[in-house]
């Protein structure tokens, strides 16, 4: 049996997101929406000479696709970092069958 667990922060918001985790996927961690650093959908950071592109945008793309738009409208209360556990992205557990 193999069970996979999200580690990041402890208080997934990712259904509220549309399945995109800001905490992992923006450069920041932000989770309040776009820093105002980004432009035309990409991150004020650089990996290399890689661009990234920001999360904020993506997030906003999938809502408005998935027709939940209005998600990004409401206020929610502050995101509880005292739930995150050990800070990994993730941790995959095996449990071995017993022999009969």
């Amino acid at each position: 049996m193999w069970l996979e667990r999200c580690v990041a922060c402890g208080d997934c918001r990712i259904g509220l997101t549309g399945g995109i985790c800001p905490v992992v996927r923006c450069s920041k961690s932000l989770m309040n929406g776009p820093c105002g650093g980004s432009h035309d959908g990409l991150c004020e950071v650089k990996r290399g000479d890689q661009e990234i592109e920001c999360a904020w945008a993506l997030i906003h793309d999938r809502l408005k696709e998935q027709g939940r738009e209005q998600l990004l409208l409401e206020i929610r209360p502050p995101k509880d970092w005292s739930l995150s556990s050990s800070g990994g992205p993730r941790k995959m557990v095996k449990e071995e069958a017993k022999p009969v």
